[in-house]
């Protein structure tokens, strides 16, 4: 084999290893893509407070409405959700496909029921999503 030849593979690795990178690059940005789209024109918002013996987080997508008393949430744009957890006690809310709002609450990790024991607890929630400065839309600012 000559100086050339060996050359000649050299830059033919070259190219094979820079091609194999961009095709990489190429499938994650991608992949980026397609996962921010998911949350496109929805706006995505997380809040996270600790501290000593503290934990706060709320997480929002979509548009979101509270009920004029600021005790539930009348709606939530399709797609959208809320996420809260304050310490033991966790809130999930989501658009249930029929115009309402369909709940997942815990509390110590027990599952409870949002429509018997639920409603302190929802309440809770909302009123501390809105001490935090948490007001996407309320049904008295449409």
């Amino acid at each position: 084999m000559d100086s050339t030849n060996i050359l000649h593979i050299i830059v033919s690795i070259i190219n094979a290893i820079d091609m194999k990178k961009l095709k990489i690059f190429l499938l994650m940005a991608v992949l980026a893509c397609l996962t921010s789209a998911c949350h496109f024109g929805k706006g995505h918002t997380t809040i996270l407070e600790t501290g000593n013996n503290y934990y706060l987080k709320i997480e929002y997508s979509g548009y979101v409405h509270f009920t004029n008393d600021g005790t539930a949430i009348s709606s939530i744009s399709p797609g959208g959700y809320v996420k809260y957890q304050f310490n033991n006690k966790k809130l999930e809310a989501k658009n249930n496909g029929m115009g309402g709002v369909s709940y997942e609450l815990y509390n110590y990790g027990e599952k409870v029921d949002p429509y018997r024991d639920g409603k302190p607890l929802i309440a809770e929630a909302v009123r501390m999503m809105m001490r935090k400065g948490y007001r996407p839309g309320r049904d008295d600012q449409r």
